[in-house]
This record gives structure tokens, sequence and C-alpha cells, in this order.
């Protein structure tokens, strides 16, 4: 098996490969969370009106709840925002419900840039054994595609790439060149979440989130392997992209 890196979604290319992409900070670490708790569907809508238009859609009689947010605040008539941190003190207090309809901006554009893969995982950190686990068990090769910003690359997506390289690495997976100097690049920063997120804290969105006051979901963001539940992008009856949670 082998496995090659995508910087944007504009990059990728040929999708005869499992997809594994990453959105760090933090639309896949949300995703990995929202797994954890029990959520089985996470749908995905790439703008608050669509977001609103699917849950009418989806009606009345699903409990839901509909996240997203703009510059770090979420709309008046949303559930909630991107921060797993938020949905995790809520997970531990109650029980969330199975449904949640979520906007990513570029988290939802690089997942369905990957619908004619084999597979496609949304990955983070916090569930990167469990996923690299289920990935290389379908013995095909693998790219990592960074959700990036906007379309362009993105160094948090990029460090957590290399974290993911090194540990396919360890699984016996050959590397292309370029995913390998990522891998080199940052591997420094790959032996504690300490310097994880000192290293995620200084990329140019972990400024943003700084100043949006989100310092702790950085940090959060950081740790690794603390959940075994994964999801795969499928789509419902209707069509409507989702990550579905996968069987254990």
């Amino acid at each position: 098996m082998r496995a090659a890196l995508a910087e944007t979604r504009n990059e990728i290319g040929d999708t005869n490969r499992i997809c594994l992409v990453i959105d760090v900070l933090r639309a896949t670490s949300v995703m990995a969370v929202l797994l954890s708790l029990g959520v089985t569907k996470i749908y995905l809508s790439e703008s608050f009106e669509a977001a609103r238009a699917l849950k009418k859609e989806l009606g009345p009689d699903i409990d839901l709840l509909l996240i997203g947010e703009k510059d770090a605040v979420p709309p008046d008539d949303f559930d909630g925002g991107n921060s797993p941190l938020d949905f995790l003190k809520r997970g531990r207090k109650s029980q969330l419900p199975s449904t949640v309809i979520m906007v990513t901006t570029n988290g939802t554009a690089t997942l369905l840039a990957c619908k004619n893969a084999p597979m496609t995982m949304p990955i983070a950190p916090l569930n990167l054994e469990a996923s690299l686990k289920k990935a290389t068990a379908a013995k095909q090769d693998i790219l990592i595609v960074c959700s990036g910003f906007e379309g362009e690359s993105a160094e948090d997506d990029l460090i957590a790439a290399g974290l993911a390289a090194d540990r396919l690495l360890a699984l016996g997976v050959t590397l292309s060149n370029e995913l390998n100097e990522i891998r080199q690049k940052y591997q420094a920063y790959y032996n504690n979440p300490g310097s994880l997120s000192t290293a995620l804290r200084n990329t140019k969105h972990g400024q943003r989130l700084v100043v949006a006051k989100f310092d702790d979901d950085i940090d959060y963001c950081s740790n690794e392997n603390i959940f075994n539940e994964t999801g795969t992008l499928v789509w419902d009856n209707s069509n409507n992209p989702l990550i579905k949670r996968s069987e254990k």
C-alpha cells in the first residue's frame, strides 16, 4: 500500500484511492467528538441556508442538532457552533440527538470532492489510530486530503497530515516523496500533544482561533487517539451526503 498527499481538494485527481480528509481546526475534530458521543449521522452542508433547507426536508419528527458558525459565532437559530469541547461538555451532561446537520465550508467541499473514491473518511488526531486501522484494512492505496482554507493550502492541515503519515509509516505503508517530506518537516511536533498544540497554534488558522478565544479547542484537537469511533461518507435515499458512524 502507498499513501500520497493532496494539499487541497484541487489536487485530488485520481480518486481510485481511499481518501482520508483532514480539517483539524476544527471540522473533522468535531466530527470525531460527535461520533464518540453516539451521533450516527452527520449531514454535510456548505451554507447556513442549505442547512436550514435540509432540516425542513428531513422533517419535524427527526430530533437533530443544527451546527455551524461564521467568524466563530453560530447563527441565532442554530444549536451550536464548531467547538469540539462545547459538544463534549454537552454530550457528557445529556444524550445528544443521533442526527446532526453541520455547516463546514472547507470540510464539506473537500469531503464531497472525494465522492468517487472507494471510501472517504474524515480523520483527526482524536480518532487517528482507529481511522488508519479501518483505512489500511481495505488494502488499497490512500490519499490524505487536506481541507485547507477556501481552496488554498493551510499549514494546520499539513501538520496533521504529517502526523497521519508518520503513523501510516509505522503500519508499513509506503509514503510518497511529498508526503514523507511533510512528515519529516513537522516530525518534531509529533512526540506529545503539547508540541502538536504549539505547532497548530502558531499557524495562520491557529492564530485566528486564538484571537477568537478558542485556545482550549486547539489544545484538545492536539490529543491523539482519544476515541475509537470513525465515520465514512455515504448518501441517504434523497441523495443527501452525510458521514455515517461506522460499525465497530
